[in-house]
């Protein structure tokens, strides 16, 4: 039970971590786009 909720935990935070790295990437295009 435990493993299952660790994985689930393991798994949770690699999906948040891998969403804020997507929305500072997009930010960053975005604002590489208006310098130009």
């Amino acid at each position: 039970m435990w493993v299952l909720l660790k994985d689930f935990l393991l798994v949770s935070m690699g999906m948040g971590i891998g969403v804020v790295l997507m929305c500072i990437l997009n930010v960053g295009k975005e604002a590489d786009y208006e310098m130009k």
